[in-house]
């Protein structure tokens, strides 16, 4: 199986912090300067994007226009036509719509008349679990071509009309500071030469509380008095979640590494999926001593492009490919940390074509 294109996409022009902080002035929440400045610093995020246009908030992009524009760079890099995708999987944060599934939006959007579709709805997992399904599958024989289009759109969840800034906690107050928006995608094609490329996946949340969750859904469906509750809010403890995660990290791409059979030291280019230079540097102070992996291997984009989860992972890999990068023979490792239920998905691959 190969990597036949990558494609990317980050909505909208770069939004400096000055800018930003001009934007969430209009929507003030109940945090005080101090902390925010704080968490501007401790991100390290110079620039993000959002789906929105911070002049005019109506004006918006969707989940499905992003993996659009994205699928559309995949496809072109690969020298694909719509209609020979056979099997189309994409993942969000939160759909577009309860239904029909994203994925059938983003079909329609591209013009694909027939293919089997996957619509995966997770945080900074989904676009693992996506590359997951799709390489097994295409593995397995059943399909030869397949496009996964990852989309993280999440800043709407912090503003108006669907979230209530003033009504905030402090642990739904501090998200907003730290979310960007932006999609990606990747072409596979079953065939020679073989990029390696192995998904390793783990969830090991039982006994631990959710360190990130919405109340509002099927089992809590009180649309009527949401906002009154705040059960529309995205919910997140940043200090439990950074005092656990990082141990819980540490133990998962232990696991993961062996089960991939990577040797730490022969990462070229170490691509996790991390929020801030606060949790970098401890992550690096760590997995220095623990593993290996060479300070000359990691790359990290999100202090560019704004926070996007999963989807940092394949923007940044799109990014390196446009310019020449990786080399035949070289190895690509992403590891990414869901701390909704405490999943870890970690991605190696041995590049030896792409596009």
């Amino acid at each position: 199986m190969r990597i036949a294109g990558t494609g990317s996409y980050l909505p909208g022009p770069p939004v400096d912090r000055d800018r930003f902080r001009e934007f969430m002035a209009a929507y003030p929440d109940g945090l005080d300067e101090h902390l925010r400045e704080r968490i501007l610093a401790e991100t390290g995020i110079a620039t993000r994007h959002f789906a929105f246009d911070l002049a005019d908030p109506s004006r918006r992009e969707t989940n499905t226009s992003m993996a659009e524009r994205a699928a559309r760079r995949a496809l072109e890099a690969a020298g694909w036509r719509p209609e020979e995708v056979e099997l189309l999987v994409v993942t969000t944060v939160v759909p577009d719509r309860l239904m029909p599934p994203t994925s059938t939006l983003v079909q329609e959007a591209l013009g694909i008349p027939r293919c089997a579709e996957f619509e995966l709805s997770a945080n900074c997992t989904a676009p693992y679990k996506g590359l997951a399904i799709a390489a097994s599958l295409l593995r397995l024989g059943q399909y030869r071509r397949a496009l996964v289009c990852c989309s993280q759109y999440i800043s709407f969840l912090g503003m108006p009309p669907w979230a209530a800034p003033e009504r905030m906690n402090a642990d739904e107050e501090q998200l907003r500071w730290i979310v960007s928006d932006g999609a990606a995608a990747v072409a596979l094609e079953a065939g020679e030469p073989d990029t390696a490329l192995r998904v390793w996946l783990e969830s090991s949340g039982v006994g631990e509380p959710p360190g990130m969750f919405v109340p509002l859904g099927a089992a809590d469906p009180d649309l009527a008095r949401s906002h009154e509750r705040g059960t529309q809010h995205v919910k997140q403890n940043l200090l439990y979640v950074l005092r656990r995660g990082l141990a819980l990290a540490t133990s998962a791409l232990s696991r993961a590494l062996k089960e991939l059979q990577v040797d730490p030291g022969s990462i070229d280019y170490f691509m996790p999926t991390v929020s801030s230079m606060q949790v970098t540097r401890r992550l690096q102070r760590q997995w220095a001593q623990r593993f290996g992996i060479p300070e000359r291997a990691w790359r990290l984009d999100f202090t560019r492009i704004g926070y996007l989860g999963g989807v940092g992972f394949l923007v940044g890999l799109d990014e390196l490919v446009r310019k020449g990068e990786p080399r035949a023979g070289q190895v690509v490792f992403s590891v990414a940390e869901e701390s909704s239920k405490w999943m870890w998905m970690c991605a190696g691959a041995v590049l030896r074509l792409l596009g």
